[in-house]
């Protein structure tokens, strides 16, 4: 069934790809990526500066003293090599998750459900941040005299939705939820192995909900680093119109970021967003007065990002494979 599911939803995002194709002038795409040359090295450079500041925020959403013995060059190798195995796996954005836990625990003798707690709250975080981010590209969405109703319309809802589901994300996590039906279940069931389990999804709720109640500042913290990452991301953009010839302004400039990561967020059930990403891209280009080629050329761009990031982390990991352990395999704590 997973995998029919899966299958279903990558030749959906197929689809998609397939009528962002056809709907651009392929010749002319060719033509941009040609003039890129070695622009993909200074895009990689400002990458390397985000994915920094988006290990800062998640450092801080562990409690004080966890991560004493951990550089930031260390943490960020971490989640990089993490970052791979999310976008190369059939679980969307949460395939990775596991490796940087189990990294963690390895390396550096931190129990899986400390760092699984950290990562659940550096997920809400970062998605925090990107809300924050997305409002002024709302705001200039609205305030454009080029931008058609209908986009303008279907952005909104979108942030909007986007925007409660984060919250219920929060609420649910904050209030011990998770917690309570662990233990409703475990008033129904006598199985010593489901109690077990259920007794370490108690656990892991109290690590997060505790978390935010005691420790609101480093929260805040996080949120900001990872907005800094989401601004560093203009950055990004304007390198890959440069490189192609085109000089944008900066609100157009906020407005195609703003509503690529939207897409991005939201299509995060189809394997590495295909098609969805690439669609999206066209459509907002287009919405602005540029070629759709443009935007699919900068799809395609950020596409041999990805697989070059992916290259590092595996990388990192085939490395971090030679290095000695500090703890012995065990289970989930």
């Amino acid at each position: 069934m997973k995998l029919f599911l899966n299958l279903a939803l990558f030749l959906i995002g197929l689809g998609l790809l397939i009528w962002a194709v056809n709907a651009v002038d392929m010749e002319k795409t060719l033509e941009l990526l040609l003039e890129m040359k070695f622009g993909f090295l200074a895009i990689l450079g400002l990458y390397v500066g985000i994915t920094w500041l988006d290990t800062l925020s998640w450092k801080f959403n562990f409690p004080p003293g966890i991560t004493r013995d951990i550089s930031d060059l260390k943490l960020w190798e971490i989640r990089t090599i993490g970052d791979a195995y999310n976008t190369i796996t059939p679980l969307g954005t949460m395939g990775g998750e596991p490796v940087k836990a189990h990294l963690l625990r390895e390396h550096f003798e931190i129990s899986l459900k400390q760092t699984i707690s950290s990562l659940i709250i550096t997920r809400t975080t970062f998605l925090a941040a990107l809300i924050l981010f997305c409002v002024p590209g709302i705001f200039f969405i609205f305030n454009s005299s080029v931008i058609p109703a209908d986009f303008k319309t279907v952005s909104l809802w979108g942030m909007v939705s986007f925007s409660i589901m984060i919250f219920l994300f929060f609420l649910f996590q904050v209030t011990g939820t998770l917690g309570n039906i662990s233990q409703w279940f475990g008033s129904k069931t006598s199985k010593p192995g489901l109690q077990n389990f259920l007794q370490k999804l108690i656990h892991l709720d109290s690590l997060f909900s505790v978390f935010y109640r005691k420790f609101p500042q480093r929260v805040l913290i996080s949120i900001f680093l990872a907005f800094l990452g989401w601004i560093l991301g203009l950055g990004e953009v304007y390198l890959i119109f440069y490189f192609l010839g085109f000089s944008p302004s900066f609100i157009d400039i906020w407005i195609i970021e703003a509503m690529a990561q939207l897409v991005k967020a939201g299509s995060f059930f189809i394997p590495f967003s295909i098609g969805a990403l690439e669609g999206g891209l066209v459509l907002i280009f287009s919405s602005l007065g540029y070629p759709p080629s443009l935007g699919l050329a900068a799809s395609l761009v950020g596409r041999v990002k990805q697989l070059a990031w992916v290259a590092l982390g595996l990388t990192l990991g085939w490395l971090m494979s030679f290095r000695t352990s500090s703890v012995k395999s065990e289970s989930f704590e």
